[in-house]
This record gives C-alpha cells, sequence and structure tokens, in this order.
C-alpha cells in the first residue's frame, strides 16, 4: 500500500507521517502519510494483500506482537506518538480497537481470550468468570469450550458455522451452532 492522503478541513484526531513497515526483508507499507479526522468515516480499499490490515494494525500496535515486523514513521494519535517510550500499549488498545473479518485470537487460552478486554478494564475476576461463560453461550460456543478453557484459544482457528441454525422461540432471535474441524 502506497500512498498519500491529507484531509485539511477540520482538526486531525490521527496524524500519519511516512508510515513505512516490514516484515523482515519484505516492505508492506510505503510511506503512508494521512490524516484522519475526528467522527469522520475513513474507507481503505484494495485488493486482498495490499496492506489495508496491516495499516490497521499500526494504529494500536499490534503488529508489536509479529516477529521480525518492523515499523518506520510518526502515527500521531490526539497529538501523542503511539510509537513512543511513554505510550502504554494497554492504554491504547483500550481506545483504538479491532475486529477482524475472520477470527484472529491472541496467542494465550480461550478463556484470557475473552477476560482480556473486560480485566484491563478492572473487572472482577468473579464477573469476569461469569462474563466468559454467558459469552461462550450466546456464541453456542460452551458445550465445546468448557472442559477447556486453558488450552489455546489458536486451537479455535478451525471452526466453522455448522449448515443448520437454531432458532430459539422468539423467531427474531437466532443462535448459532458451531462445529469443529
Amino acid at each position: 500500500m502506497t500512498g498519500t492522503l491529507l484531509n485539511v478541513t477540520t482538526q486531525p484526531h490521527i496524524k500519519i507521517k511516512n508510515l513505512n513497515l516490514w516484515y523482515g526483508e519484505k516492505q508492506a507499507l510505503k510511506n503512508i502519510s494521512m490524516q484522519i479526522t475526528k467522527n469522520s468515516v475513513t474507507a481503505l480499499i484494495g485488493p486482498s494483500g495490499c496492506g489495508k490490515s496491516t495499516f490497521l494494525r499500526c494504529l494500536n500496535r499490534m503488529n508489536d506482537l509479529i516477529k521480525n515486523c518492523k515499523v518506520e514513521g510518526k502515527i500521531l494519535i490526539e497529538s501523542k506518538d503511539i510509537y513512543g517510550k511513554d505510550m502504554d500499549v494497554v492504554d491504547l488498545r483500550k481506545k483504538v480497537g479491532m475486529v477482524f473479518q475472520k477470527p484472529n485470537p491472541f496467542p494465550m487460552s480461550i478463556y484470557d481470550n475473552i477476560a482480556y478486554g473486560p480485566r484491563i478494564h478492572g473487572v472482577t475476576k468473579k464477573d469476569i468468570n461469569s462474563l466468559v461463560e454467558s459469552s461462550l453461550q450466546s456464541a453456542a460456543l460452551w458445550e465445546k469450550t468448557s472442559s477447556r478453557l486453558k488450552s489455546s484459544a489458536l486451537s479455535l482457528s478451525g471452526w466453522r458455522p455448522a449448515a443448520e441454525t437454531l432458532h430459539s422461540q422468539d423467531s427474531s432471535s437466532k443462535a448459532h451452532n458451531y462445529s469443529f474441524r
């Protein structure tokens, strides 16, 4: 992904200047510079593999978790350099979240993947336990996972929705049945 896009109509909320990223020797992002204003809609459009998700992962430093990933350039969010030495990455990720099109669990347990967000927001262990169970039940995954909550969430990467969809008595709400490969 290569380009420059400037929005000068209002004060930028996010400023990206000369962003470059490499995975080892392969450069995935080249000289990205743009500004994003608060409460605006910004679309990243391009073919598969062009760097859209890589760019978005830069905004909350998810690329820090990838071995041999090197980032250069500046990203300022609310005028704070998110790659600065004083940036608290946990606080950054509280403010800048990501929702992936496909499941993308952290390399930790099933339990810890669900508990991560509430835990960093100060939710008590008792409430987290209840939240983990209710979240997995809502996703129709409790029966498949309750006995292996300490297992790696990466072991769930082969899940896919089953062909059938279960309907509750209330026809406006749906629950999905999931199967594992």
